[in-house]
């Protein structure tokens, strides 16, 4: 498979000097294209700090992170939002939902920045909609839907323009474990149809749900484990699948 993601010896480094923090401290891995993988560490580990530069919200203090070839540790302000909107679709545990907007137009949002005509933003974001269960629920506001068919609207903006990375925050943090589990399952569909997932948690739970499982401690990679296909078979075939909300 190739390469979609490469980081090199990157770090990461607060107050540089006597009293630096160093939150991430040499990572090196790879993501190949069409992957699941979750990244799992406690609270002070560095994944925050590793999700915020996989998303370009961040850059490294010294190091390489190539996504799609773009070596993004050269990029200006402008040329990493381009990069943000074109090659990562966001999933957050808060949702970031606008609430005066419908299902369709939250999802739509991204594309109008896009400069995506009116017609082919509607149509991608129906789509998307449909994907996660939610064709009933198009013209719904967030106040008028349950949390777990937010993070779906949410799920939906991230895949309408069908970017070459997904990139999962706790996206089921402020989830009831039902409408945790639906969001997985959708997320591993996604994975099944050929999309790239990075999931980022602090709960082997949901970890689990990934084929690969990269753990962060201290600012390194201290393990970095991939599940063989008849596991992920099997742990699916146990798993309960999304239904239509």
């Amino acid at each position: 498979m190739a390469k979609l993601i490469q980081l090199s010896d990157v770090y990461k480094i607060y107050n540089p000097g006597e009293n630096e923090v160093r939150a991430l401290d040499g990572v090196s891995f790879t993501v190949d294209r069409g992957e699941f993988v979750a990244i799992i560490g406690q609270s002070g580990s560095g994944k925050s700090t590793l999700m915020n530069i996989l998303g370009c919200l961040d850059v490294v203090s010294s190091g390489q992170y190539l996504i799609e070839g773009f070596d993004v540790s050269t990029l200006d302000d402008d040329q990493l939002s381009d990069i943000r909107n074109q090659e990562i679709g966001f999933i957050f545990q808060g949702f970031n939902l606008i609430p005066s907007l419908s299902a369709v137009e939250n999802v739509e949002l991204p594309l109008i920045y896009r400069g995506m005509g009116k017609e082919e933003r509607r149509r991608l974001a129906s789509e998307a909609l449909d994907q996660v269960g939610l064709k009933n629920r198009k013209t719904h506001r967030p106040a008028e839907m349950s949390g777990g068919q937010q993070q779906r609207v949410a799920i939906a903006r991230a895949i309408a323009a069908k970017p070459p990375v997904i990139l999962a925050d706790e996206p089921t943090g402020n989830l009831d474990r039902k409408s945790g589990e639906d969001v997985l399952a959708i997320l591993r569909r996604l994975w099944r149809e050929g999309r790239t997932v990075i999931l980022i948690t602090h709960d082997s739970k949901i970890a689990a749900a990934a084929k690969r499982v990269v753990t962060i401690s201290d600012g390194k990679i201290v393990s970095d484990i991939s599940r063989s296909d008849a596991e992920m078979d099997a742990m699916e075939q146990m798993a309960p699948a999304a239904k239509e909300a």
